[in-house]
């Protein structure tokens, strides 16, 4: 009996700690740090002049509000807009340029923070209606061609970074779903003009419902594991885990497999635009300089900067 019973709890600590393996302590009060940059060059100074309040307002926006369920670690972000044009009567169309990062989660991140690019995209169909006087309060319910813009990208941006600490498939309730489909929800409110909503407007540049479409459907289930798996188990893990580099490849695999099946992939080309960078430097210190000849074939169209790499290489 006593062998039994030493068995059962043997079972039950493995598998708390395997799931334990998975949770990540994050508290943070705040769930953005975003800075607004503008860029006005085409517009009159007194367009520019009814923009004034436009940066702040904005930012506090995003950093004053709460728009994650629960607590967690502060997603730093960058917001530019570039502004075509305006018709004078508070209408703007702009281009409109978001990166957000994501705390390497390691021991030392209170006394050396280092961050990792998570989600980056240049949306080239913003036209919305913006003045200084207009209220600055989040809805869930109402559609407003402003308000609801900064809200997709809040969500896409939390989406990301919940899936980047909470598998999807383990963690149905913690992971990015939650967010995802806030975004998608918006995207299917009644609006006048769906251009760039739901509508392309031609090019090769995907609405913003089939970006969120796209990420959660199940034939992309393994991309939103393989975010796991590269930041968490990972980057978060380099230096603490012998495998670390093994699951950052694994998820690059994984992603290549979705690209061979899938005619249209946009978050993954998307990952590719912000990571391969931060790819190529985290391999300087692997050991075998061959591995860069696998990360070309994983990315080929970004096999300048690995060859680069390579030659530093240690």
């Amino acid at each position: 009996m006593r062998v039994k019973n030493l068995k059962k709890n043997k079972l039950v600590i493995a598998l708390l700690v395997m799931i334990l393996s998975y949770i990540p302590l994050k508290l943070n009060a705040q769930d953005f740090d975003v800075t607004v940059i503008m860029d006005m060059q085409t517009l009159s100074n007194d367009v520019k002049d009814k923009l004034k309040d436009f940066k702040q307002q904005v930012e506090d926006y995003y950093n004053k509000n709460k728009f994650a369920n629960g607590d967690i670690y502060k997603i730093k972000a960058t917001i530019q807009f570039s502004f075509n044009g305006s018709n004078g009567f508070d209408n703007y169309d702009t281009k409109m340029f978001v990166a957000s990062q994501r705390i390497i989660d390691k021991a030392d991140k209170k006394t050396n923070p280092r961050y990792s690019t998570l989600f980056r995209i240049l949306d080239e169909r913003c036209t919305f209606t913006y003045n200084r006087s207009m209220p600055f309060i989040y809805s869930s319910v109402r559609f407003d061609s402003f308000l609801s813009l900064l809200d997709y990208y809040a969500f896409m941006m939390l989406g990301y970074d919940a899936d980047s600490y909470f598998p999807a498939r383990l963690f149905p309730q913690q992971c990015g779903t939650q967010y995802f489909q806030k975004a998608q929800d918006i995207c299917n409110k009644p609006m006048s003009d769906r251009n760039g909503w739901t509508e392309t407007g031609g090019g090769s540049k995907p609405s913003r419902l089939q970006l969120v479409q796209e990420i959660l459907n199940p034939k992309f289930m393994d991309f939103r594991t393989a975010i796991f798996e590269y930041h968490w188990r990972g980057l978060d893990s380099l230096g603490l885990s012998k495998n670390s580099y093994d699951y950052i490849l694994n998820a690059l695999d994984k992603m290549v497999k979705i690209k061979k099946t899938e005619p249209k992939t946009y978050n993954i080309d998307l990952f590719f635009e912000a990571k391969n960078q931060e790819i190529a430097d985290t391999f300087l210190d692997y050991g075998n300089k061959k591995i860069y000849d696998k990360i070309i074939l994983i990315d080929p169209s970004h096999q300048r900067i690995y060859e680069e790499a390579k030659s530093r290489a240690h």
